[in-house]
């Protein structure tokens, strides 16, 4: 019988793994929480439309990745491939602006996209991410920087750079494009196929092109920073100033564009040199015409994603939390016993092992060095005769026999 596999841009997460995973995002969870976010949970599928109205019709996602299928009442629904259109999507549906007036969200969910799979990138992937809606204010694109900023550096992260840059309404937008344009077409046949492509629908996606010859071509091209009007430059010099303010240290970069079509204003990404040239770990900005492309509605947001597959290629210092405790035991008649011991040291905070298979000594001693434990409880007839425990201490190698209740004393907080 052919053995079924998972399928190809899927992972299964388990073992030392998982332990990352649930890092990160008990992590994410606790600092979001700091922050003042709350959680929400979207479908993991909606209707097609919003993510082509809300991510946009010529960025790669909705023209190559999205995993789109009819459902049985012939409905075009898609998985989601990011999670920003389907918060805005809550936000209105649910009139929370009617109930609040600055909305501040997390997530921590399964995305999808049809691109392919390599270290960190699948096609099944996790993102966390936090939004802020209703907030027009400079010192909201800071924040949501720095809780990026500082959720990295909690998790242990070191070598990330913040870049940043303003991407201006659409009038600059539509100013700049034309400024774009009269410079990438004399380079029009050197670009690579998407780019061209990327110059008929949305010139300033050839910016965000990771192809080396576009990326030296692009190098020269103007700064849409020169095209932002008063307002939108006041704006950017305000993000500036209160990332100083807390400390961020950044880089400008006036290439920098990101691959969604709803961005207006602040875009940023944290990177690192240690993925290689797909290095981001963490992006966003804000998008205060995505509101009123879905529902026509005037309100202002920001924030930003980060995939949690690609946190975890990065926490080379992460130790998984190991067994505080074993409880060994010899003879049939000691299982029992120690079955409700295992019990008391749960109910007392102590992660605890214990293996229901009868076994010798040294193979429950085996077992015990091969979880990493720091201590181990033995016992068997004599013990339970004595009402005492023989109790191990792994760091130091030494024993004695004590009660339960001396070894919880001993033991202390686990």
């Amino acid at each position: 019988m052919k053995l079924i596999k998972a399928v190809r841009g899927t992972k299964d997460i388990f073992g030392d793994e998982a332990e990352k995973y649930i890092y990160v995002s008990d992590m994410a969870q606790r600092i979001f929480g700091d922050y003042g976010y709350t959680y929400i949970k979207t479908p993991v599928f909606e209707e097609t439309d919003l993510f082509r109205r809300g991510v946009g019709e010529g960025t790669d996602i909705v023209e190559k990745e999205m995993y789109t299928f009819l459902d049985k009442g012939d409905r075009s629904l898609t998985l989601r491939p990011e999670n920003t259109a389907s918060v805005v999507r809550s936000y209105l549906e649910n009139a929370i602006y009617a109930k609040e007036d600055i909305s501040k969200f997390y997530y921590n969910g399964s995305m999808f996209r049809y691109e392919r799979p390599q270290a960190g990138r699948q096609r099944e992937f996790n993102q966390i991410g936090i939004e802020i809606l209703g907030d027009p204010s400079p010192i909201a694109d800071a924040e949501v920087i720095e809780v990026g900023y500082f959720l990295l550096s909690t998790l242990g992260i070191v070598d990330l750079e913040v870049k940043i840059n303003s991407v201006g309404g659409a009038a600059t937008r539509e100013r700049y494009r034309a400024n774009l344009l009269s410079f990438l077409n004399p380079h029009r046949e050197e670009l690579c196929e998407d780019c061209r492509n990327r110059m008929d629908n949305n010139p300033l996606r050839v910016l965000d092109c990771k192809n080396e010859t576009c990326k030296g071509i692009v190098e020269k091209a103007p700064s849409i920073i020169d095209a932002l009007d008063e307002e939108e430059r006041a704006h950017y010099e305000a993000v500036k100033k209160y990332l100083t303010l807390f400390n961020i240290k950044y880089t400008e970069d006036s290439r920098l564009v990101r691959g969604l079509d709803y961005y207006s204003s602040t875009v940023f990404e944290i990177v690192t040199n240690k993925l290689g040239a797909q290095g981001a770990v963490l992006g966003g900005g804000r998008y205060d015409n995505l509101l009123k492309q879905l529902g026509d509605k005037d309100i202002p947001a920001v924030g930003f994603a980060a995939g949690v597959e690609r946190i975890m290629m990065l926490l080379d210092s992460f130790q998984p939390e190991k067994y505080y405790v074993y409880v060994a035991w010899l003879g049939e008649k000691a299982l029992d016993e120690a079955v409700k011991i295992s019990r008391i040291l749960r109910n007392a905070g102590c992660k605890t092992a214990i293996d229901y298979r009868e076994k010798g000594i040294k193979s429950h001693m085996k077992k015990a060095d091969k979880l990493g434990v720091k201590y181990c409880i033995i016992l068997g007839e004599e013990e339970i005769s004595k009402n005492t425990l023989v109790f191990k201490n792994f760091e130091n190698r030494t024993q004695e026999e004590l009660t339960l209740t001396e070894i919880l004393a001993k033991i202390g907080k686990c």
